[in-house]
């Protein structure tokens, strides 16, 4: 997909320092599209993540149908896509939108989840919706800093 730069799984979203680490990892990213309903909900957040976001790069919070349709024109800048869950990547392939490649961060303990790899959590639909990615030809890695070595699920999940 043109413009695709970089997409993310990060239940924390915009995160300051790790997004911080990101942009300069991938310094040609424009543009942050955050997709989650919920959030796209919460003008709290809008406002919250526009103050974490560096002076000369957009953002846009969307929900998993906004995007479908901006995913399926041209993206128009360079963007980072963050997600808070796997499931709104997979929604997103079921609607036909292609992923080469994905980065797992932040996913934090919480009910249900169990430890997948050092302090990444996930449930274990998390984990079969992981492998169908890995399955469909979409390399999941783990990697929560750019300074980090890099996982690949496929190694792990087998």
């Amino acid at each position: 997909m043109k413009n695709l730069v970089f997409v993310r799984v990060d239940d924390r979203l915009i995160h300051g320092q790790v997004i911080a680490a990101w942009l300069r990892a991938y310094s040609n990213v424009k543009h942050i599209l955050v997709i989650d309903d919920k959030t796209n909900s919460d003008p709290f957040m809008h406002e919250m993540f526009k103050l974490l976001v560096p002076d000369g790069i957009s953002i846009e919070i969307r929900t998993i149908d906004e995007a479908e349709v901006i995913l399926k024109n041209e993206l128009k800048l360079p963007t980072m896509i963050i997600v808070k869950l796997p499931l709104t990547l997979k929604l997103l392939m079921d609607k036909g939108i292609k992923f080469e490649k994905i980065n797992i961060g932040g996913m934090g303990m919480t009910f249900g989840r169990k430890k997948l790899f050092q302090n990444v959590s996930s449930t274990p639909e998390e984990n079969e919706i992981i492998k169908e990615m890995i399955n469909q030809g979409v390399t999941v890695e783990i990697q929560i800093i750019p300074a980090a070595k890099s996982i690949n699920l496929a190694s792990i999940l087998k």
